[in-house]
């Protein structure tokens, strides 16, 4: 008898998360102003840039109140950055800029308010970065001992090493309204963006994401 009655609820448990579960897949697009963050960047002077992200969805609902969402990505990060160099060569102001390409997957838990079709969410969760293409560019105003500039935007050669991936942490807000998918979502990397000597910066990617999409329920 405590079988059959086990069994019954588990059933019963089983039909309602059915009923009351929801499958959705789509497509969103948008835009990222990337920037850097970290340790040690007190002499740094970071400038963002507008990068591009676009991919796929995938949300399911445990529910009316929690969904969990992963994408596949592509995410455009990077910065342009500012600072005083100088070596046995050359001394003076170095401008870089840093453009980097990942394939990104997040896995996003949300939290969410109304109904199945019409909702607002509150996200939080991680992001897999996966490095696939990469472009450092360099210039430097080189100065004497007076300060003064004696060549300016003189083409720097910059060999850095972007690390291949970048965990992430996310938050963010979004509105769901018929199929259309509304998108705020701050990001922080975890991992330096390239590996750098001893006592220099600790240096993270970080972006403000904005993104519109559509999905369709499946079930």
């Amino acid at each position: 008898m405590k079988q059959v009655l086990v069994i019954t609820i588990l059933l019963f448990f089983i039909g309602i998360t059915s009923v009351k579960s929801q499958l959705m897949i789509g497509g969103k697009l948008g835009g990222a102003s990337t920037n850097l963050t970290g340790v040690g960047m007190q002499d740094f002077i970071p400038d963002p840039k507008v990068k591009f992200i676009a991919g796929a969805i995938v949300n399911y609902s445990f529910g009316n109140r929690i969904a969990l969402q992963t994408e596949l990505l592509y995410s455009g990060k990077g910065s342009a950055l500012q600072y005083y160099y100088e070596d046995q060569v050359k001394r003076g102001v170095l401008k870089m800029e840093q453009k980097l390409g990942y394939l990104s997957i997040p896995i996003m838990l949300q939290i969410k308010m109304g109904d199945r079709s019409n909702y607002f969410h509150f996200d939080a969760g991680v992001v897999s970065n996966y490095l696939i293409h990469e472009h450092f560019t360099g210039s430097i105003d080189i100065v004497d001992d007076k300060g003064d500039v004696i060549s300016k935007d003189e083409a720097f050669e910059l060999t850095q090493n972007p690390a291949n991936f970048d965990l992430s942490y996310a938050f963010g807000i979004g509105l769901v309204a018929n199929g259309l998918n509304f998108d705020f979502r701050y990001e922080v990397g975890t991992n330096k963006v390239f590996q750098s000597e001893e006592g220099a910066p600790s240096i993270l990617n970080k972006s403000f994401q904005v993104s519109v999409g559509y999905t369709i329920r499946m079930f």
